[in-house]
């Protein structure tokens, strides 16, 4: 299939934007809370720490605390990573076939994974990092946000166009089976 010029130029850059993602986003993460008193002036949002970030806090607990954001940082990078690969297909022009619908399945999956996992690993890291506060200080926490809703509902979006993708390629090979 012959993609315009234009599709292969976003392609490429989406391609080359996502993987720059999926290189600094666990780095990022890991200075975060290795280092963050020194990392503070970034002003990067960690969705579902349920507590603040202290350099005051000893390493020991920010250490366990990343190992648990460790999980949903792997499935944004495994996304990141499926979108190089369909951005990368997208660019060749190979659109409607097995492996960028495979790539785009595995965004959906890997996205999904992702906000289940910080849900999930918001409690033990509000607890890590708040357990050496004085009585009365310590918590554990959960939260939902609209920024939650809104990504799965965009995932779902995202599954239901990859089936329709599939059911189209489907479609177009049996019809390519009777002739």
């Amino acid at each position: 299939m012959t993609v315009s010029p234009g599709l292969k130029r976003a392609s490429r850059l989406m391609a080359a934007l996502a993987l720059a993602g999926a290189a600094l986003t666990p780095l990022v993460t890991v200075l975060v809370f290795v280092f963050p008193e020194q990392t503070r002036a970034l002003d990067i949002q960690m969705n579902h720490l349920g507590a603040p970030l202290m350099g005051t806090t000893p390493l020991d607990a920010r250490l366990l605390a990343l190992l648990c954001e460790a999980v949903p940082t792997a499935f944004a990078t495994w996304a990141l990573i499926a979108l190089v690969r369909l951005f990368g297909c997208f660019a060749t022009g190979e659109i409607f076939s097995a492996r960028p619908l495979k790539h785009l399945s595995q965004v959906t999956l890997a996205l999904f994974a992702n906000v289940l996992s910080s849900f999930i690993a918001e409690a033990p890291i509000s607890y890590l990092l708040t357990h050496s506060n004085p009585p009365g200080h310590r918590y554990s926490s959960l939260s939902l946000g609209s920024e939650d809703v809104q990504l799965l509902f965009l995932v779902g979006v995202a599954f239901v166009i990859a089936r329709v993708m599939a059911e189209a390629r489907r479609m177009a090979d049996e019809n390519e089976s009777f002739v």
